[in-house]
């Protein structure tokens, strides 16, 4: 009896115990109180529009496009590892917008919810980036050896090559050396033109051996050569903290919008904006 009573007590003090030192768990409690990331909250928003923009109506695909658009960008801004897909991915939602638009009458702006462009062909305003001066130079290389080439096919009065595109390209390489501090700068005052000299409307894309547009193939290098810059093991990262975050995120913003802006105009000289095409070369770089 007394042996009964003592395992009783010892039982019921370990419960005691027990209950004191932990709370039962609350189903999904934690689910609820996690808080998405932008990076996440943007991936899915995303990808969601992504989906509705393929199937339903023209007006619906046209505004998930458009939707779809602004929400890749911010996948690019803040995923540093999904840079390369939200550019593209921006780039492509964006001229599917363009071309659904013609479809209801529309026009479509490639505005952002705050007013900004989509797109950009310089880097007006912008007084830092939150990447090393190596990356920042390999970046100010690509504008001004698109900016030289559409330079020489603009001269030659070639379809699609125009001067203001050329100093746009220029322009957003002397700014990018600017944010680099000027030193080490990559740039060349002549560069290889034998090649666009021998194919000055039409070439072969190096990467996947499709035909296109030289002025198309000149902007998608460009594009994918600063992809691949930012994509690389020296891209660091100088911002750390929930306000760096933000603030780098904008910064970035403004770059994706400009990388993003020669994408789509590849694409609206006659670059292939499937996937096939511009993935392909993308891994390629």
């Amino acid at each position: 009896m007394f042996r009964y009573a003592a395992i009783c007590v010892a039982a019921i003090a370990v419960m005691t115990a027990t209950t004191a030192c932990s709370s039962p768990r609350i189903a999904g409690r934690a689910e609820s109180e996690y808080q998405e990331t932008d990076c996440e909250r943007s991936y899915r928003s995303a990808t969601d529009n992504d989906s509705r923009a393929q199937h339903g109506p023209i007006i619906v695909r046209y505004l998930a496009s458009s939707q779809s658009a602004q929400d890749w960008q911010t996948v690019a801004a803040a995923c540093p590892q999904r840079i390369t897909e939200g550019v593209i991915r921006s780039a492509q939602a964006q001229w599917l917008a363009n071309n659904l638009a013609q479809s209801i009458s529309q026009t479509y702006t490639a505005s952002a919810h705050d007013g900004n462009a989509l797109r950009r062909q310089r880097l007006d305003g912008l007084t830092a980036l939150p990447l090393s001066k190596a990356i920042l130079r390999k970046l100010a290389l690509a504008e001004d050896r698109a900016g030289s080439a559409l330079q020489v096919l603009a001269a030659k009065g070639v379809v699609g090559a125009t001067l203001t595109a050329s100093d746009n390209h220029h322009a957003a390489g002397s700014q990018l050396m600017s944010i680099a501090g000027n030193t080490g700068d990559l740039r060349q005052k002549e560069y290889d033109i034998s090649n666009l000299l021998a194919n000055p409307s039409t070439a072969t894309d190096q990467s996947t051996g499709l035909q296109a547009s030289t002025v198309s193939i000149i902007e998608i290098d460009c594009a994918l050569e600063e992809l691949a810059a930012l994509a690389s093991p020296d891209n660091t990262v100088s911002n750390t903290g929930a306000t760096a975050a933000s603030t780098r995120t904008n910064q970035m913003l403004v770059l994706v919008r400009l990388i993003t802006g020669h994408c789509y105009e590849a694409f609206a000289q006659g670059y292939p904006s499937a996937d096939f095409a511009v993935f392909a070369s993308s891994s390629k770089q």
